[in-house]
């Protein structure tokens, strides 16, 4: 079963590690680079990394589309369900890619707007979701202890997880590697589970992408040399949410995606707080930024550094996905 699969890692692993090597030198000459980040003296000084290329995730997602084609068309033929889960990941690299260009070439901080990109979102969604009805997939799901298989529930939490879990990675792509080490140790999680129910091409799609990004890693652990920008952020948190849905353990991100679940709501809580009560309840937000200005003790007399917070983030991550896998196989 593992030959099926671990070439495609390995070929993927090669080609991203190249590939985003000569990416990261073509974006540095055409100016596909980090803006200077503004912080007016409240966070931690991220001025260093302006002029880093960013939008890396537009080669890591090329390099996986390509090779997931190529099974697809020489190999043998990929099902419509690991199709939607494709389609997903394309589809919000798109969404990504749109952001990140307004950001570099217009020198707009905020980028797409909020309602033209969620309504972007719910229709790359939407897209997914209609390979899955082609393709006469079991929407069976269990809500609150009660299953239904009602297309249309099974397509608004589609939506909701699309949408959601991608931006969640999007809020977690805020230090060196650290998205790009959670997302390794998700998808892993989501290719053990693809594995023990027999679903190949799923195990095979979420091989492709965790060699990608083991090799995009080695560019983009602190000091970073490439960010992936929203296009691979957005992509990786679709994906995870396509991996979910399609391997009927939709609930399972609330523990695998625990740290990008936790980033998430310190925004929410900051902002709800913030509007209701006109204080903070942390340092900063997304929280890996509260981490990074005062340590675990939230001083600011004891900031850490990038790599001290990916360690204690990746640590969290990786003991959920096991407390999930342990749970999982009981």
């Amino acid at each position: 079963m593992i030959v099926s699969w671990l070439p495609g890692m390995i070929i993927a692993f090669l080609m991203t590690f190249i590939g985003t090597r000569i990416l990261r030198d073509w974006f540095m000459k055409i100016k596909v680079q980090q803006l200077v980040i503004r912080n007016a003296g409240k966070g931690p000084d991220h001025q260093a990394k302006a002029g880093t290329p960013t939008m890396g995730g537009a080669g890591f997602i090329s390099i996986i589309l390509v090779l997931f084609l190529i099974k697809q068309f020489f190999f043998g033929g990929m099902n419509l369900t690991s199709w939607s889960a494709m389609m997903g990941i394309v589809l919000y690299a798109a969404v990504g890619a749109f952001d990140d260009s307004i950001k570099i070439f217009e020198h707009r901080d905020e980028g797409f707007r909020f309602i033209p990109k969620l309504s972007a979102q719910i229709f790359a969604g939407i897209v997914a979701l209609l390979f899955l009805i082609l393709g006469k997939f079991d929407f069976t799901v269990n809500i609150f202890g009660m299953t239904t298989n009602h297309l249309i529930v099974f397509g608004i939490l589609t939506i909701i997880w699309l949408v959601g879990w991608s931006n969640a990675v999007n809020l977690t792509d805020g230090l060196d590697g650290l998205a790009t080490g959670l997302s390794v140790i998700a998808y892993a999680v989501y290719l053990i589970i693809a594995l023990h129910q027999g679903n190949l091409d799923m195990v095979y799609l979420n091989g492709l992408i965790i060699g990608s990004l083991l090799a995009f890693f080695a560019w983009n652990q602190f000091p970073a040399f490439i960010f992936m920008g929203d296009t691979g952020s957005l992509a990786l948190g679709a994906g995870l949410a396509m991996n979910a849905l399609v391997l009927h353990t939709p609930w399972s991100l609330l523990l695998i995606g625990l740290v990008f679940m936790l980033e998430t709501l310190s925004v929410m809580i900051q902002v709800g707080s913030f509007r209701l009560r006109h204080k903070r309840v942390f340092l900063m937000t997304p929280i890996h930024h509260a981490f990074e200005k005062g340590g675990i003790t939230m001083n600011p007399e004891k900031p850490w550094r990038e790599w001290q917070v990916d360690l204690l983030f990746w640590a969290v991550g990786l003991v959920a996905a096991l407390v999930f896998l342990a749970v999982y196989f009981y």
